[in-house]
């Protein structure tokens, strides 16, 4: 049975699951958070976990500025941090104004949370609450730093001249944790709301077929008696506009999916 590319990123929905920097001509640069280095690497590895066909791949789809952008959500003091974005509606579908950009402020212990997350026991005067017990807690960017230095230093060859089949060797080779996070990463930038700053240009909600947030049209409508649903869009039957319907192999994979997990095939 041979599964797509294509045929996966449907059957997750994309929201469960390239430019990776070859042949460049000089050193990339870096940034506030990464050195250039660690930008290669970190492309690549995007590229490992929704790689790259004729379709774009994890870097192009936004990875990279989605993980920055979480790493810098607490930045800018005087500003609500980045974290939960508002609504209900953006300007994607009839809404004159885009409430997803006006996030939502945390309350104390989402805020400590959220700090911990990211930045590990230095986010929090005294270090994390069970530190003493538990020791301290390693924030994604101490995470991802790591696991970038350590693929750094097991290359053979410089970062700029790796190809798609180094950085899957290189990925392979480091500790799972580090690849559970840039698996979890790169398929939440890949396919969240663009207010986050992945799913650039919403190429990953073009690749799964996701029209994103359809409020305040909503997907049917109430005409006074009953709901009509969309046309080009309905909900309970196939979607005509859908260009890629189910292959066999889709489905026999979805049968399997659902019989090991316990559930009915009619």
């Amino acid at each position: 049975m041979l599964i797509t590319r294509r045929d996966l990123i449907r059957l997750l929905g994309g929201a469960a699951a390239a430019y990776a920097a070859r042949g460049c001509s000089s050193p990339p640069r870096g940034d506030a958070i990464f050195t250039g280095d660690q930008l290669a690497m970190l492309r690549g590895f995007a590229d490992v976990v929704i790689p790259e066909d004729d379709l774009p791949g994890g870097a192009k789809l936004g990875a990279v500025e989605f993980i920055e952008g979480l790493i810098t959500a607490f930045d800018d003091a005087t500003a609500v941090p980045r974290i939960f974005g508002g609504g209900p509606f953006s300007d994607r579908n009839a809404a004159t104004a885009n409430d997803f950009q006006n996030f939502i402020e945390l309350d104390r212990v989402k805020d400590a949370a959220w700090r911990l997350i990211v930045f590990g026991s230095p986010g929090l005067p005294g270090g994390a609450p069970n530190e003493a017990l538990l020791g301290p807690v390693v924030g994604i960017k101490d995470q991802l730093v790591a696991g970038l230095n350590a693929a750094l230093a097991t290359s053979k060859r410089p970062v700029d001249e790796l190809g798609p089949d180094d950085f899957q060797n290189l990925f392979d080779s480091l500790d799972t944790d580090f690849q559970t996070l840039v698996i979890e990463l790169t398929i939440e930038g890949a396919f969240c709301a663009p207010e986050y700053a992945g799913n650039l240009g919403l190429a990953g909600w073009s690749l799964c077929h996701f029209e994103g947030d359809s409020l305040p049209r909503g997907y049917s409508q109430f005409d006074g008696s009953q709901y009509i649903e969309r046309p080009e869009a309905p909900l309970s039957t196939a979607n005509p506009s859908d260009p890629e319907p189910l292959t066999d192999d889709l489905r026999e994979t979805l049968r399997l999916v659902v019989t090991v997990l316990g559930g009915r095939v009619s």
